[in-house]
């Protein structure tokens, strides 16, 4: 039992309270739950239905936790750079696994091109938030919209409606940014 508690605190920082652990995984549970009954896509066979599960899992379940407090003070405790935080970020390919349930579905952007806008407007923005560390609360809260409004210009999936807003909450306004946290917040113990 040593060795999950050692890595879930590799994963949402060894500070998290009962509290930001729980919202972590009750978010990720509704995304479990929740991704399929919001598919406006085609009906899917299981092995479909829980990958989608799982990608939901994942985003919601991290887009909580990497705004926790905690989270945000283990990746940006000293020695987790910009080099850390591009590697995670790149990591992060889901729009492509997105796109692959959008065949055939979307009408406005072709699904590899909406993945391709997504995930390197996601990078660019990561790289242009750990460019600019004192900026970084704004930063945050600018790309993380800008994302949501490049994902309503270039269409939404119709398979999964809620996965840009979602990981752009992950990813820029949570891990990239820490945006819901100040510079005192992450560098003095709880």
């Amino acid at each position: 039992m040593g060795w999950l508690k050692r890595n879930w605190g590799e994963f949402v920082g060894p500070e998290a309270s009962v509290a930001e652990n729980t919202g972590s995984l009750a978010s990720a549970a509704a995304g479990t739950v929740a991704a399929p009954l919001l598919d406006a896509g085609r009906p899917r066979g299981r092995k479909a239905t829980a990958g989608l599960s799982l990608i939901a899992m994942d985003i919601w379940g991290g887009a909580w936790a990497n705004n926790t407090r905690s989270c945000a003070r283990w990746y940006e405790r000293p020695g987790q750079g910009t080099r850390q935080h591009v590697q995670f970020a790149a990591l992060h390919v889901h729009p492509f696994a997105i796109a692959a349930y959008d065949r055939g579905l979307r009408e406005r952007t072709s699904p590899m091109l909406w993945a391709g806008l997504t995930y390197g407007y996601m990078m660019a923005a990561t790289v242009t938030i750990r460019r600019f560390p004192e900026h970084r609360r704004a930063l945050g809260v600018l790309t993380t919209l800008g994302a949501v409004a490049l994902d309503r210009k270039l269409g939404p999936s119709p398979t999964a409606g809620w996965f840009a807003p979602a990981f752009a909450t992950k990813l820029l306004l949570g891990h990239a940014s820490a945006a819901l946290w100040s510079d005192t917040a992450l560098t003095t113990a709880p």
